[in-house]
């Protein structure tokens, strides 16, 4: 029976180098739709050519993933090895143990096909400064180090000691990049209202956060100058797994940051459809040409 999209529980032996990543499809709430559509029609006496339709609309969705996976640059051994790691780690467990503030899930991580789309970013705009707010198992912060300049550095921010000691001890090392990232632990809104306060910038900001604080991040990022200049902030999960433009009360949180850019005539903005949705907002002043 064909499936819309491959489960994200995999194992590590199953998750090998073209299905290690999370199918962009899981976060489309239509895709979910054509599945129970098309489980429906399997249990129903329905015409043999809408369900084989159904069928083929399944096929493609993940035909289109799996292209979009092979015409994507592959990620490098630390990054895997981050991959694979958070895969099989005991999420569980950890958090009954209270070592984490929530009960973390592999699904968080970005993944390859973001973590190459980011790095593309960090290389195109040369940066030598990213703030990366929201670490996890670091596989953002690493994919773009990676694109940084020996003299680059970029700064990631969470909020649990157990993390930054299971990142830095296992997975950071592994790669000649890893120097180039500090972890900073706490709050993560407080740690950019210090990073403001002295007086830091950054070419790139990566969000992707709790989206209750997303309102008050922007305050920071645009109202007192954290982003330089010339500089672009990338919003993850721009759709929030399809409730921000659905009834879902959950999309209130994304409804109101984007409604506070949205107002802001200052602000250039594009939402591009990769997984869960990256927001580009960049300052209007800086992607306007000039005419004599």
């Amino acid at each position: 029976m064909p499936r819309c999209f491959k489960t994200v529980q995999c194992t590590v032996d199953q998750c090998k180098m073209s299905s290690t990543r999370r199918s962009m499809s899981h976060y489309d709430p239509a895709v979910a739709q054509v599945e129970k559509a098309l489980q429906l029609a399997q249990s129903s006496n329905v015409p043999p050519e809408l369900l084989q339709t159904l069928e083929l609309a399944c096929d493609l969705i993940q035909k289109r993933d799996d292209y979009t996976d092979s015409n994507t640059s592959y990620d490098s051994a630390a990054c895997r090895n981050i991959l694979e790691q958070t895969l099989k780690h005991d999420w569980d467990a950890v958090h009954r143990q209270g070592k984490t503030t929530w009960n973390l899930r592999p699904g968080m991580m970005t993944g390859r096909l973001e973590g190459q789309f980011l790095k593309s970013l960090v290389s195109i705009h040369k940066c030598k400064k990213i703030l990366d707010i929201g670490m996890f198992t670091g596989y953002s912060a690493l994919s773009m180090a990676e694109a940084l300049p020996a003299d680059g550095k970029l700064i990631t921010l969470d909020q649990d000691i157990y993390l930054k000691e299971l990142v830095e001890g296992q997975f950071f090392k592994q790669s000649p990049h890893g120097k180039k990232i500090e972890i900073r632990i706490g709050p993560a809104i407080n740690t950019v209202k210090k990073l403001t306060a002295d007086g830091e910038q950054f070419d790139i900001i990566f969000l992707d956060a709790h989206q209750g604080d997303y309102v008050e991040f922007l305050e920071y990022i645009f109202g007192q100058n954290l982003l330089v200049p010339g500089g672009t902030l990338l919003i993850d999960n721009a759709f929030v797994y399809g409730t921000g433009y659905t009834s879902n009360p959950r999309g209130g949180s994304a409804n109101r940051f984007t409604d506070v850019l949205a107002s802001n005539p200052n602000l250039h903005r594009v939402l591009v459809p990769l997984r869960d949705g990256i927001l580009i907002v960049r300052r209007k002043s800086d992607v306007e040409g000039t005419v004599d």
